[in-house]
């Protein structure tokens, strides 16, 4: 039975190490964790999250006069300390950069609600545009979309979904990470979407048997090849369930 999601783009074999590196740290993932515009850069006059977007503002050109980065933290009352000088202390902030800065929200908490599989990270999508722009390493062409959207807490205990269509590219890449859905609908827009609960794994447990890994042969997340294997056998069926759905709806639409 053929996949339902979108063929998968011709890709490097360097970027696809990078998704594969990219899942494994995907399942091991915080996504409890917020980001606040704790930065500004001098040269976008923007502020930003220093866990999202610190390497995407590095600025060769001008980093030889200055340092364009600007680390701002909180007054323990809450409140943003602005600096006046650049990082080195050599130069006084123009009265327009000052301004600049000082009009950006630095005490806002936001989710992180997204994942970048070239970049292995966690992030804030509306706080980091950059992400979507990284190129083959082939061709140097834009890279096809690799980040997933939409992950949101439900059903309480910490557990995190990535909202999704369920036929984008990388649905059969990350269909080793990413279970059943949870919970599947039509948006306020008419668009239909699913809920696919965040597998986790940590190093110190089998993810198949729940074992502790200590003295065992590691094989991945797995205590020995047999649950290896059991896993491998759930994942096909699982994939297996999600196409027989997928092909069930596009049927019932037509």
């Amino acid at each position: 039975m053929a996949s339902s999601s979108a063929a998968a783009p011709p890709l490097a074999e360097e970027d696809m190490k990078l998704m594969r590196i990219g899942r494994t740290i995907f399942r091991s993932q915080d996504f409890s964790g917020t980001c606040r515009r704790d930065s500004y850069c001098i040269r976008c006059g923007v502020a930003f999250c220093s866990h999202c977007c610190r390497y995407h503002h590095r600025h060769a050109a001008v980093s030889r006069w200055y340092d364009p980065l600007l680390r701002v933290d909180l007054h323990g009352g809450g409140r943003p300390v602005l600096p006046t000088r650049t990082a080195d202390g050599r130069h006084a902030l123009p009265r327009g950069v000052a301004a600049c800065m000082a009009a950006q929200d630095y005490t806002s908490r936001l989710p992180r609600d997204a994942f970048c599989l070239p970049c292995g990270a966690s992030f804030r999508a509306d706080l980091c545009p950059h992400h979507g722009a990284h190129a083959d390493a082939a061709t140097g062409e834009p890279l096809a979309d690799a980040v997933l959207r939409g992950i949101e807490e439900h059903g309480g205990g910490g557990r995190h979904c990535v909202r999704c269509t369920g036929s984008e590219w990388w649905a059969d890449l990350m269909g080793v990470v990413l279970g059943d859905p949870v919970l599947t609908g039509v948006d306020e827009e008419g668009a239909y979407y699913e809920l696919l609960p965040v597998l986790k794994a940590t190093e110190s447990k089998c993810l198949r048997c729940g074992d502790d890994m200590e003295g065992k042969l590691r094989i991945g997340f797995y205590c020995s090849l047999d649950c290896f294997r059991e896993d491998q056998r759930t994942i096909e069926e699982r994939r297996q369930r999600r196409v027989a759905m997928h092909a069930a709806r596009h049927s019932g639409n037509n």
